[in-house]
């Protein structure tokens, strides 16, 4: 049997800067944010995690975080199977001024592991730094991974970059739902971010499946005039790769596309798997039909339809 790791550290790294003009700049080319040149305490908080088969089922094998970024559960689905639910939490409110964030995921072989959050990625005002988040996936050989997080948030005066890689391997399998809102919508904080960057890298072996960028500065860029969200205040992307998905798949995906003036949704073959893009009113609705589609071509993957995220 595999020793299971655990390192918990929950002192927080810090990293002091030079005072600086408190409004940064942002370069427009590029995920990552300009060199900070301000003058605030940042903090680095990591996470990791790797998993492997012992006895047919998918156990974690290896775990660290650090502040305020920790596992909050993880359990058996119902129905059986090999799979693994894990839950992520943020126990701050949210990633602050210069805050970095990092995770890093190993999927081993034939593992399969459900991801989520307990909470939205809140990226709260960056009045002197900006802030980071990144992600990275390795899905080995026959790896699954459903990675359905809460959406991302960005908050009046902030200025962030969001970056989600995944590496898989041979006949792995991802489905992986990213959800966004233009500010805290209920509380009529539209477009009021000073600067959002996004971008998820998919690549199967060395071959890039998606490339998806996203950047938006609202004083800059009106997004009333952007083709790319009309009048709407959401958007989302479900990303489904796996071994044979093919027009069959695209056509039941389809079939189960919303209709109506309140979603605007549109899906297509990708190089190794199924692309689909929606615009919205609300994260909730979004997160909805991501799982509908996604349950529209599991059983044919994975023999069942996901088990609803319990929260």
């Amino acid at each position: 049997m595999l020793p299971l790791r655990i390192c918990i550290r929950t002192a927080m790294t810090t990293v002091r800067h030079t005072l600086i003009d408190p409004v940064p700049e942002m370069q427009a080319t590029g995920p990552e944010p300009a060199q900070p040149i301000t003058g605030a305490i940042t903090r680095r908080s990591e996470l990791r995690a790797g998993f492997a088969l012992q006895g047919g089922r998918t156990v974690m094998i290896d775990r660290y975080y650090s502040a305020p970024l920790r596992f909050s559960r993880s359990f058996r689905p119902h129905g059986g199977g090999n799979g693994l639910c894990v839950y992520t939490s943020d126990v701050s409110p949210g990633v602050l001024n210069g805050d970095v964030y990092h995770s890093e995921w190993h999927l081993g072989e034939g593992t399969h592991v459900m991801l989520s959050s307990t909470s939205a990625t809140r990226l709260h005002p960056t009045p002197s730094l900006p802030s980071s988040v990144k992600h990275h996936f390795t899905l080995e050989q026959g790896a699954v991974l459903e990675y359905f997080p809460e959406g991302v948030i960005p908050f009046k005066g902030s200025s962030s970059t969001l970056t989600t890689r995944f590496d898989l391997r041979e006949n792995a399998v991802l489905a992986y739902a990213d959800i966004w809102a233009a500010g805290r919508v209920h509380r009529g904080e539209l477009f009021q971010f000073q600067r959002y960057d996004s971008l998820t890298d998919i690549r199967l072996g060395k071959q890039i499946v998606v490339w998806d960028r996203f950047g938006l500065a609202p004083e800059r860029d009106d997004p009333t005039e952007s083709a790319a969200l009309m009048h709407y205040t959401h958007t989302a992307a479900l990303w489904m790769i796996a071994p044979g998905l093919g027009s069959a798949e695209l056509e039941l995906v389809r079939q189960r596309l919303p209709h109506g003036s309140r979603i605007l949704v549109g899906a297509s073959m990708l190089a190794g798997g199924i692309g689909v893009r929606m615009l919205g009113m609300a994260a909730w609705e979004l997160q909805e039909q991501c799982l509908l589609l996604w349950n529209a071509v599991r059983p044919v993957l994975l023999g069942s339809e996901m088990p609803p995220f319990r929260k």
